[in-house]
């Protein structure tokens, strides 16, 4: 126990240094925007490798069968977590112009971007497939009810027809690469097809840059917010940031107590909830026509509360 627990600390640390290391190259201007960006792309590009390989490499028919019983519980906490926040806007907490940013924010996550090296420091590629049920669960949410929210702020600011909540562009997204790796790597792992050792070989190898490029990214972030938004964070940020590290994970312990699941699937869904808002959102917010400078603010101050609530994940890794 003692053991895997220092291992565990060790992992954590890691992810800090490596995370320190991008700070330190943006502080001394090593790394800027350009490379900001062009980090963010190869991170999107190597994401679907990095799925397809941890899929079928680590998951068993056995396994899959057991996982498809308990999928539904990600997409029960997304519509709680939803329902709080609408309950926020009733009891008039949120202003009425970032209403439907403020719905996205306080729920969608980039569940794959931080997600990915946080889980496999905390659990090992094994809690991999366990974060992908998430990811599902907080895909749909974003190009569902996410674009719609951000879309009603878009009409109220501009003016337009309602939007519907299901539109082609939700269902083209929602069929994005990581997704469909995620899809071909269960495909695999159902009929079962044997993967050949070329095509293995390829993804893993590949699929191996993208944590180190994702944590050299989350310090490059935390340079470039810093800590000055903190001191005059508007109440609505204040209740994403409480979301992302306090809500979330709690209506996810609370949910999974009472099922019959395995404990790693349980700490993976719980520290998956547990991740910042999507830069995605902020994204939807500038084509629509939305808020999107609080969306960005939200985006930031959240990444670097994560790197804050990192012990506070390592607890739950180890001790919930």
């Amino acid at each position: 126990m003692l053991e895997a627990l220092q291992s565990s600390l060790a992992n954590v640390l890691i992810l800090l240094l490596v995370s320190a290391c991008g700070w330190w190259a943006a502080r001394r201007g090593t790394f800027g925007e350009k490379e900001r960006a062009a980090a963010a792309k190869i991170v999107t590009f190597t994401l679907p490798f990095f799925l397809f390989h941890s899929v079928v490499s680590k998951f068993s028919h056995e396994a899959l069968i057991e996982l498809l019983q308990t999928a539904f519980v990600p997409f029960v906490t997304v519509g709680i977590n939803t329902a709080i926040s609408l309950l926020l806007i009733r009891f008039g907490l949120v202003r009425r112009e970032v209403r439907g940013a403020f719905v996205a924010s306080f729920t969608g996550s980039t569940v794959l971007f931080v997600g990915v090296p946080l889980t496999t420091a905390l659990y090992g590629p094994e809690g991999i497939p366990y974060l992908l049920v998430y990811f599902f669960a907080n895909l749909v949410f974003i190009w569902t009810a996410g674009l719609y929210a951000v879309k009603l702020d878009g009409v109220a600011a501009r003016g337009g027809p309602k939007p519907a909540l299901v539109s082609p562009e939700s269902l083209r997204m929602l069929l994005s690469p990581p997704f469909l790796a995620f899809l071909a790597g269960l495909f695999a792992v159902a009929v079962p097809i044997p993967v050949p050792d070329v095509v293995a070989g390829t993804t893993r190898t590949i699929g191996a840059i993208t944590s180190p490029l994702a944590l050299l990214f989350i310090g490059i972030v935390v340079h470039r917010v810093g800590l000055e938004p903190f001191k005059h964070l508007p109440l609505e940020l204040k209740l994403v940031l409480a979301s992302c590290f306090i809500i979330r994970p709690l209506v996810m312990y609370l949910v999974t107590m009472p099922l019959d699941m395995d404990e790693m699937m349980r700490r993976v869904f719980v520290t998956s909830s547990a991740m910042p808002v999507s830069s995605v959102i902020a994204v939807l917010c500038r084509s629509a026509g939305a808020d999107d400078a609080f969306v960005s603010e939200a985006v930031g101050v959240t990444t670097i509360g994560l790197v804050a609530a990192l012990p506070l994940l390592w607890a739950i890794a180890n001790f919930a």
